[in-house]
């Protein structure tokens, strides 16, 4: 069948149509007649509407939003009008919306096309230019063909066009590409030539999807694998090691260019037990272990899982993080400075200028003194002094664990699912043995070897595990009369008291007491939104009491005093009887003359308190001579009360 017997027939039918608004049954099947009908209804057939052309702005949106469209066509449409350069054709590629994205062909037909206003962001509607391929393939979703008089507008017979659509991975339809041709040298193969251009323009945006979503998962997994806290290696069925993740190169200290394609074991030495379950084809879960990394020890918690193709993956859990947890569970804050300890008295001052020296030593520091006179708030202070400042503070109550308990206890152990050690715990922060006279011998021992080693075993394993800490030990007795006893060890004792530091009690610092009940009323005013006013010889009065339980004692009688006080003034007759009567001085009119004598004998023996027994000195603060203070300490029978 010849090109002109077909424009002619195609020519008669549009011209029986446009007369009669009817056709032969035989067409009136046809998706072309569908379309004139629409069209009769929207658009001339005779005089020629330009389409709308997307500009500026508009088209910008449109080019951007299809770029990936056009990017995938450039180097079809190209090579394709390459091929058939000495063939005049027009080749055009659409977004789903009949938009021309991307233009090309020979220069007599694009000149063509331009005068009928068909150029980049023109849009091939129905409704506007009547019947044409490209609308066509976009409503059926297949390849169309609209030749000559096929077109509802005249303007448009003259050209032969068919346009196939361009699908992406899912099935949904991305555009069209359509090919144009003089309709007297338009011939079916060319419609074939517009069905492999769009189908190769499908399979490069599938390709690209793909390229695409394998990019998205390699960097959401590179992404992921930098952002967990575990660490992953992984090694082929031949031992060979194909993949190390960043957190990995940080938790085993190792260089990944370095180690690709290395033999897992000659680069890792693993535990025997870790071996056997490597051997065995057998997964670990969550598995305390110690591996060997260029000579150098290095304690991890281990995952394997064994694949089907004989590769393995090894999953580092990073200690510190569940330590941390650990930490959070059984530590506690260490909320006091040297700053904010109550030290307004001459030796708390003095106490807090040595502490501060033992704490640039970086050696283990004893804290001795009665009880509640403030030792865990020393403790507290020195920590946050210590280079260990940021890390955690556990403190540990020897006395309080029972005999059986203690090892287990304070050195873990690795049965069941293992418990950590108090003194990995307290790694890269404090640990505080409180009464640490209650320690057991086999304690003793161990804390003697961390010491001087700085590794520890748990108490059912000899896996040696590194520690570093600040230990500070405590106790209310005297440790060197344990030490003499032999239940305490010798070699412990020096090692921890290199740094003895001793609190004296709350009734040799009156400052101090002064400052603790300034603290108290200002914390309880702030509490109860209330001002107090403490009389000055209520004040005398609390300063003359003796405080037998030190911080804990005052804090609990001024609480009381404040509670049960009669008004926001408190007055002597708020202060309780017991503290009244034990007073050592209270206010003239509260309590009874005294005898020349019986301030003699006081006097004496608060001389004797301040001065530690040295008789120089009280007999100079007494203003006496040696001799004298003697025969008085004599007189009044005082040598016993002194010794």
């Amino acid at each position: 069948m010849s090109s002109t017997y077909c424009i002619a027939s195609g020519q008669h039918r549009w011209d029986f149509f446009q007369k009669h608004r009817w056709v032969s049954p035989e067409f009136e099947t046809s998706p072309y007649y569908a379309s004139w009908q629409r069209c009769a209804n929207q658009c001339s057939a005779i005089h020629w509407s330009p389409p709308h052309i997307a500009s500026g702005h508009t088209l910008s949106s449109l080019i951007k939003r299809n770029q990936t469209l056009i990017d995938c066509a450039v180097t079809v449409v190209e090579d394709t009008f390459d091929l058939l350069h000495h063939d005049p054709i027009a080749l055009l590629v659409t977004d789903d919306n009949g938009c021309i994205v991307k233009r090309t062909g020979h220069s007599t037909l694009i000149e063509k096309l331009d005068s009928l206003g068909i150029t980049d962001g023109g849009f091939l509607s129905e409704g506007k230019i009547g019947t044409n391929a490209v609308s066509l393939c976009i409503d059926s979703h297949q390849p169309a063909e609209v030749f000559a008089a096929q077109h509802f507008n005249q303007h448009l017979h003259p050209f032969g066009v068919c346009a196939a659509p361009i699908f992406d991975s899912l099935g949904k339809l991305r555009g069209t590409m359509a090919l144009i041709k003089m309709a007297t040298e338009y011939r079916r193969e060319h419609c074939v030539i517009a069905v492999s251009c769009a189908r190769e323009i499908s399979l490069q945006l599938q390709l690209h999807f793909e390229q695409e979503n394998m990019n998205r998962m390699i960097a959401m997994h590179n992404a992921t694998m930098a952002n967990v806290d575990d660490g992953l290696i992984a090694w082929d069925a031949n031992q060979r090691i194909i993949m190390v993740s960043q957190q990995a190169e940080v938790l085993f200290q190792l260089n990944a260019i370095n180690v690709i394609d290395k033999n897992i074991f000659d680069t890792i030495r693993f535990a025997p037990n870790i071996l056997a379950s490597f051997e065995q084809n057998e997964n670990i879960c969550h598995k305390l272990t110690t591996v060997e990394i260029n000579s150098e020890f290095i304690e991890a918690i281990l995952s394997v899982s064994q694949l089907q193709d004989g590769s393995t993956l090894l999953f580092i859990h990073p200690i510190n993080k569940i330590r941390q947890l650990a930490q959070q569970q059984i530590g506690g804050s260490a909320k006091y400075t040297f700053a904010t300890l109550a030290a307004r008295s001459k030796p708390m001052k003095h106490l807090i200028t040595v502490a501060k020296r033992a704490v640039k030593s970086k050696s283990p520091i004893l804290l001795c003194g009665e009880e509640g006179v403030g030792k865990a708030s020393l403790a507290m202070a020195i920590h946050n002094e210590c280079e260990f400042q940021t890390g955690p503070f556990i403190t540990v109550n020897c006395r309080a664990i029972n005999d059986e308990n203690m090892n287990r206890e304070l050195l873990g152990y690795d049965a069941d699912n293992g418990l950590p050690s108090k003194f990995e715990l307290a790694h890269g922060g404090t640990l505080l043995l409180e009464k640490v006279e209650y320690l057991s011998q086999e304690l003793q021992s161990a804390l003697l070897k961390i010491l001087k080693t700085g590794l520890m075993s748990r108490s059912d394993s000899q896996r040696l595990i590194p520690v570093n800490f600040q230990l500070i030990t405590s106790t209310s007795s005297d440790l060197s009369a344990y030490v003499a006893q032999g239940s305490f060890s010798r070699q412990l004792y020096y090692a921890i008291a290199n740094h003895e530091l001793t609190i004296p009690p709350l009734r040799e610092r009156k400052d101090d007491i002064a400052l603790h009940i300034e603290r108290i009323v200002t914390d309880y005013e702030k509490r109860h939104h209330v001002t107090i006013h403490i009389d000055p010889i209520v004040m005398d009065t609390l300063l003359a009491f003796e405080w037998p339980g030190n911080d804990p004692e005052l804090k609990s009688r001024m609480e009381r005093i404040l509670l049960n006080r009669s008004s926001n003034h408190v007055q002597l007759k708020d202060i309780p009887d017991h503290i009244m009567q034990n007073s050592e001085s209270g206010p003239l009119h509260s309590v009874p003359m005294q005898t020349l004598e019986e301030l003699e004998k006081k006097a004496i023996i608060n001389a004797w308190k301040v001065y530690d027994g040295k008789m120089c000195d009280i007999a100079k603060a007494l203003a006496i001579g040696r001799t004298t203070l003697w025969r008085k300490i004599d007189k009044y029978g005082l040598a016993d009360k002194m010794r």
